[in-house]
């Protein structure tokens, strides 16, 4: 039991973690009129590909043989790395209308990594196991990782109006950076947050 790297065959149990990561976004830039169900396309992403779905990007929370949680991460250079493996997925399943869509989601609502900052994406817990403090013992791990690979700060992005997650990065020690202002009624607001390493304590 406990936080490890994923492997190949998660992809079954975590696509589903993967999308309530972020349903919204997922439903708008891959729309199933143009291509597959998110989750399938997730599945596949998840267990053998370069994108920033694989998961060689990703650690797993399991329980009892079950994976009940997942987070990913990136800094500059593997995040970059995934560009043309995200762009050649996306055209082959969502066509042009999806790289449109996704490239605008990232220009407007996030942002990529900085020099010297780890960014987390993807956090989710099972539904039926959340409360339990699963979420914040990930995000320590990646406190951890994030210390021991020389990185200054962790860094993420959340839907303004999420605010169960948003409460719970703040009563971690991540502040607000910048409010990206959504460009179109589908999509939420979403704030930039960073956390400094050197000054953080790892809260359970």
């Amino acid at each position: 039991m406990g936080i490890r790297k994923a492997i190949s065959k998660d992809s079954v149990q975590i696509a589903p973690l993967i999308f309530s990561s972020g349903p919204v976004t997922f439903d708008y830039i891959f729309s199933t009129r143009h291509g597959p169900k998110v989750v399938d396309f997730l599945k596949i992403e998840f267990a053998d590909s370069r994108t920033m779905f694989s998961h060689r990007h990703h650690h797993v929370y399991e329980r009892d043989g079950n994976v009940i949680g997942g987070i990913g991460s990136f800094d500059a250079p593997s995040h970059s790395g995934t560009f043309l493996g995200n762009a050649r997925a996306i055209f082959c399943n969502y066509g042009l209308r999806g790289i449109l869509k996704g490239l605008l989601f990232e220009l407007r609502l996030v942002k990529t990594p900085r020099k010297g900052c780890l960014y987390l994406c993807h956090i989710a817990v099972r539904e039926d196991c959340r409360g339990q403090g699963i979420a914040a013992q990930m995000i320590n791990f990646m406190m951890t990782r994030g210390r021991e690979g020389g990185y200054r700060s962790l860094s993420l992005d959340v839907a303004e109006r999420n605010a169960t997650a948003l409460r719970l990065y703040q009563q971690m020690g991540f502040k607000i950076v910048n409010r990206n202002k959504s460009y179109n009624w589908v999509l939420d607001n979403h704030l930039y947050m960073e956390l400094d390493l050197a000054a953080a304590n790892d809260h359970s």
